[in-house]
């Protein structure tokens, strides 16, 4: 399994057009650290009807469904997903051919950049596979300087050409919307923005989708999907990211959860 997918990885990256990735389009967490078990972190795989896509994150919020960004989902018709492990070779894989996309998704802008895949079989919640709580309704989540995670497997530094084999966490805090809206064309309060000023850790193309997750009463919370990223993935500028609240409603409506 191990050998199988990474030579799939290696060929999809390979094979996906210019017009689809762009160079920059490099994966990785920028100064992260290791993590420790984060079982409801997900690794994408998403692919188009001709067998080419990228990779991003997701996050666990049932046994059926994946929480991830809708740029992950529109325009592709399937997803290999990567749940149970902080090595990247030790994950158990499942593909998926059903996701939605929310339906105000708009690819300009981002706005609304949010949507869950299906897994054809439910997963058996372990200590290493379980799901992340979602903020409750009415909640909205996060508050300006809360520190929160954020988790990926990929390159190691800005510039890098080999992605990590073990999974990378950064740690970030919500800076004020005021600043957030001199980084992207966004509308609040639908995406917020956050930053490590200490270790630059940051968020890469090949992390959208992630969960951004911060202890809201002693639980881990999902209140961010990474949706919004300089073009050179660099250090020093924040990731925007879809808040999960202003979308609780809609999730419910689909999902259940």
């Amino acid at each position: 399994m191990k050998t199988y997918h990474a030579l799939l990885l290696a060929a999809v990256v390979c094979s996906v057009s210019s017009l689809e990735i762009q160079s920059d389009r490099s994966p990785r967490i920028v100064n992260g650290i290791n993590a420790a078990n984060t079982p409801y972190n997900v690794y994408v795989l998403y692919l188009n009807s001709g067998n080419s896509g990228f990779f991003g994150g997701g996050s666990l919020i049932s046994d059926r469904h994946v929480l991830t960004a809708a740029q992950n989902i529109a325009g592709f018709v399937r997803w290999e997903v990567g749940l149970g492990s902080t090595v990247f070779g030790q994950l158990s894989i499942q593909q998926s051919t059903q996701a939605i996309a929310h339906p105000n998704f708009n690819t300009a802008n981002r706005a609304n950049d949010i949507g869950f895949i299906v897994l054809p079989q439910p997963v058996v919640f372990t200590a290493l596979i379980s799901p992340i709580q979602l903020p409750v309704l009415g909640r909205n989540l996060p508050y300006e300087n809360e520190e929160g995670t954020v988790v990926g497997f990929g390159f190691n530094a800005v510039g890098g050409q080999t992605r990590s084999d073990f999974l990378k966490v950064a740690y970030q805090r919500v800076i004020p919307d005021s600043r957030c809206v001199g980084v992207y064309q966004i509308t609040l309060p639908y995406h917020f923005c956050a930053e490590d000023v200490i270790q630059r850790s940051n968020v890469c193309n090949g992390d959208l989708g992630a969960g951004f997750v911060v202890a809201e009463r002693r639980v881990d919370t999902l209140v961010g999907v990474a949706s919004l990223i300089t073009a050179s993935c660099d250090s020093t500028t924040p990731t925007g990211y879809t808040r999960v609240s202003q979308h609780r409603q809609w999730i419910r409506d689909n999902t259940g959860v």
